[in-house]
């Protein structure tokens, strides 16, 4: 029998498809904790007509999120004394989880958590209305005025969503000032946090990140099918590492500044996630290897830029990153996202921009796709729809507000330019 936390590892990195076909027993088991003093719901819940297998599955993924693995941001606030690995959040015993003010939050989801299954089970509520109006309380949304959709509710559960949500939400006054101390407004990060939340509930998150009107002017100037091909969560596979640009929800970017640092994660710097969940022009490239299989082992920031000097777009890409926690070999990864982003580059026909250290590499992974030399130009960053920017290779500054048009100064790095882009054009 597995322990309960391998049986949330194990029910975590299930397939959608697989997932709600997972054997009834985690149904009652991640329930039977949260429902301790009244194990009673938990048998008539298994028997009951009201609550199908799926949602029985949410109340367990819900169970173990707000419950087991409780933080109260409101209290605690965000910071750099909470977790910088997701593993760790799924073990359940770091300081932010278990000190006082996250086991009284925690006591009080459980509260709220018996409540809703008494009322589905006396048949007062729907069970899907009343687990998604749960979710909204548990992620400080409730009174929103959001009308989210059941299947935007299993997917956020399923992506582990709730802390992340809650951090974003409950940790705003944390958020107005960047890491050097000058202020960031604090209407505009609530209303992006508000617009984030409302869409990943709603089940329209990517579709909203590419076609908000600030969205839409980052990439204003690639023609339709260059459009088509940056959207696309590209994934590649390199022997047994793969290489993708999250999943094709996008959900996954929550978690991907948890994999290593410095962390911009939601609940440290939470501001400095805003512009990769808000930006059209921000991706991630992200490295699963099977030797970490609890989540992408690596991450490299990825972006769609746009030269000062001749308005031409560049993919911008930064270092890779290795989740604190993930004893494996990267030798290989430098090699993969490169490979990677090449091909992005050859597809969209763009420009290529990488650090410098990655020449040689870069020559070799790109040999009779383009050419390889070292560019040098400001670059335009448009207005982010994420109220900052954050980044330690695009400005000394780390991270500042940005909700007005301006360039960087100059930067040089080894461009990769496709053979099917005309040097005119550069």
């Amino acid at each position: 029998m597995m322990n309960v936390f391998l049986k949330a590892v194990w029910f975590c990195c299930l397939s959608r498809a697989s997932f709600f076909s997972a054997v009834a027993e985690l149904d009652t088991s991640a329930l039977e904790e949260a429902l301790s003093e009244q194990p009673v719901l938990v048998d008539r819940l298994t028997k009951s007509n009201f609550v199908s297998s799926e949602e029985s599955q949410a109340l367990a993924l819900l169970a173990e999120q707000a419950i087991r693995r409780g933080i109260d941001y409101a209290s605690l606030s965000l910071g750099w004394n909470h977790p910088t690995s997701r593993i760790e959040y799924r073990e359940a015993t770091h300081k932010s989880i278990t000190c006082s003010a996250s086991r009284l939050r925690q006591q009080r989801s459980k509260s709220a958590l018996t409540r809703t299954v008494q009322a589905i089970l006396e048949g007062q509520e729907k069970a899907q209305d009343a687990i998604a109006e749960l979710f909204l309380q548990e992620i400080g949304a409730k009174g929103q005025n959001i009308a989210p959709t059941w299947a935007a509710i299993v997917a956020a559960l399923e992506n582990e969503l709730l802390l992340p949500l809650r951090a974003l939400n409950e940790g705003q006054q944390s958020m107005s000032r960047t890491f050097n101390g000058q202020p960031v407004p604090r209407q505009p990060i609530a209303e992006a946090v508000r617009s984030l939340t409302t869409h990943v509930v709603q089940g329209t998150f990517k579709n909203w990140r590419y076609t908000n009107p600030v969205g839409q002017r980052q990439l204003q100037g690639l023609l339709e099918w260059q459009k088509e091909a940056w959207k696309e969560s590209t994934s590649m596979t390199h022997g047994k590492l793969r290489t993708h640009e999250d999943e094709p929800d996008e959900l996954g970017l929550f978690w991907a500044t948890k994999i290593g640092g410095p962390s911009h994660g939601f609940d440290i710097e939470g501001q400095c996630l805003l512009p990769l969940l808000c930006n059209a022009r921000h991706k991630v490239i992200l490295v699963t290897d099977p030797a970490w299989p609890h989540n992408p082992a690596g991450r490299a920031h990825f972006r769609l830029l746009w030269t000062a000097t001749t308005g031409q777009p560049i993919l911008w890409l930064e270092t890779v990153n290795k989740d604190f926690r993930a004893n494996v070999d990267t030798r290989a990864w430098a090699h993969v996202v490169l490979t990677h982003a090449v091909a992005k580059a050859v597809n969209m026909g763009v420009t290529l921009w990488v650090p410098n250290n990655f020449e040689g590499l870069l020559s070799s992974v790109s040999a009779g796709q383009g050419e390889v030399r070292r560019m040098q130009d400001r670059l335009v960053l448009r207005p982010s729809n994420g109220v900052v920017e954050a980044s330690d290779y695009l400005s000394h500054k780390h991270d500042w507000p940005q909700m007005n048009e301006e360039t960087t100064d100059t930067l040089l790095r080894t461009a990769f330019i496709p053979a099917t882009l005309q040097h005119d054009e550069i």
